[in-house]
Order: C-alpha cells, then structure tokens, then sequence
C-alpha cells in the first residue's frame, strides 16, 4: 500500500503520464458503454471493444488464462470488430511476456487501423475492476474512471437480462458491492490515480460531468467533438421486474455503498 502511494504523488509531475492510458471500471449496466462511446468522440483518445485481460486471476502465461483469452467467443468477437485477426492476436500473446505488455501490443495495432490519429488508449471492461490492483502496479501511471449508479437500477438491469442476465439477487448485488469496495481501496490506495461519478450526474449534467472528467485525464475539451452525442438515461427500477420487498433486500444489502455514494439517506442503519 505505501509503494502504490508513493508511485501515486510522483505520477502527478512526471509527463510520461499525461498520455498513460486509463481503465472505465466499475459494476457492470452502470453506464460503461456510455462513458466510452462518448470518450471515443475525442480525437485523442482511442478505445477498443472490452478486452477483459485484467479480469481473470490466473497468473499471465498459464495455460489457463491463455487458453481462456484465446478462446472465449465473446472476445474473439470483439477482436473482430477491433480489425486484429485471431492469427495477430495469438503471436500478440506468445511474444508478450505480461498483460500489460499484451495491452501495449494490442493497442498500437489498434490504433494503427482504428484511429492513427489517436495519441492515448483506454479500455472499458467493467469487470477489469477485478484487476485494479494488478493494473496499478504493472502500469504505473495508469488511471482509473470509475462510474457508479444506483444499485436498484443496476439489479434491475440484470434481472432484464438485455446484455446480461443476474437472476439471483445477491449475486447481481454482489456485482456492485464488490466493484464499488474494490474501487474504494484503490481511492485510499491511489486518490490521484482514480476519478469518480455517478450516472446520473453524468445524465444530468454531461457537459460539467465531461469537463471535469477530461480535467483529471489532462486532455482539452472542445463542445463541437461532442456535438452529435445525446444522453438516454434509463430507469430499469421502474420496470416493475423486481418486487418491492426485493428492492428492499437491495437497499439494505448495499447500505454502505448507497450512503457513501449519496443513494440513501444518513438515517439509515448500516447492514452488518
């Protein structure tokens, strides 16, 4: 924990750092996807399908985890739409010697053909949040955007299924527990290094939510690149999918979050 601090108040001044990449994470149907399609309206900034590369915990170079990277359908699939073959990719993972090396490899492919006018990368994989620690560490001066939402909104979406289905209550709670205590220990850890915002702010005000975003990643902002871009906020909590002793269960199971994150009201008692 102290090396990481230290790392963090020096990688403020260094300017290597002013184009180091940064990582959107945080629970998954939280307003991700937005935040990355509307950052790859910035002529600087590029950003490729999720790579979930930091997700597993599987030691780099097993047979596990390079067994899993190469096969999953999901991101052979986002490889695809990336325009990097799977024959690129497998000599991408044999000559890289750590994910992070992975990464660079794959991103300046990616840029090559995607945006060769980008001069910074980012990922958005939610489930990189897994990985926050490990991406710290092996990308040092990495940053992290970390967008929160409602946890009621976040379970319905789950239990809708659109883009993922959480059937179970505490394991769709879970997912947005876990990424919010995660994110809480690197802000300890790093509070230079991780930036957050609420979903809804961002649907409110995306202008001063953008701002201030690009304020912390260092890079300009200019309105006419963000022009075509419009807000559709979402609420999935009325949707009538979840009953309300459920929605209960919900805000008592996240009460932690919820108050730290201004979603409840300070009279309320904290689960233990």
């Amino acid at each position: 924990m102290k090396a990481l601090k230290s790392q963090d108040k020096a990688d403020k001044a260094r300017p290597e750092s002013r184009n180091a990449p940064f990582f959107i994470v945080g629970c998954v149907r939280s307003g991700t996807t937005m935040l990355r399609d509307v950052l790859r309206r910035h002529p600087h900034l590029a950003a490729p399908e999720e790579t979930h590369l930091f997700r597993w915990t599987e030691p780099f170079g097993t047979e596990a985890y390079m067994r899993g990277v190469k096969s999953n359908p999901v991101l052979k699939r986002h490889r695809e739409m990336d325009g990097v073959t799977e024959e690129e990719f497998a000599a991408m993972l044999t000559a890289s010697h750590s994910r992070a090396d992975l990464y660079f490899r794959y991103m300046k492919l990616f840029i090559e053909r995607r945006k060769p006018s980008a001069t910074r990368w980012f990922d958005k994989t939610p489930q990189n949040v897994y990985g926050a620690a490990m991406i710290a560490a092996s990308m040092p001066h990495s940053r992290f955007v970390h967008i929160v939402r409602d946890p009621v909104n976040v379970v319905a979406s789950l239990r809708i299924g659109k883009v993922m289905k959480i059937e179970r209550l505490t394991g769709a709670v879970n997912y947005w527990r876990e990424a919010i205590d995660i994110m809480a220990t690197m802000r300890r850890a790093t509070p230079r290094r991780v930036h957050e915002l609420r979903y809804e702010d961002f649907m409110r005000d995306p202008e001063t939510e953008l701002r201030r975003l690009l304020e912390f990643l260092g890079e300009p902002y200019d309105a006419a690149w963000f022009q075509d871009f419009r807000v559709n906020e979402s609420n999935h909590a009325e949707s009538g999918v979840l009953k309300p002793e459920e929605i209960a269960t919900i805000e008592r199971l996240a009460i932690v979050g919820r108050r730290r994150y201004g979603y409840a009201p300070p009279e309320m008692e904290e689960d233990d």
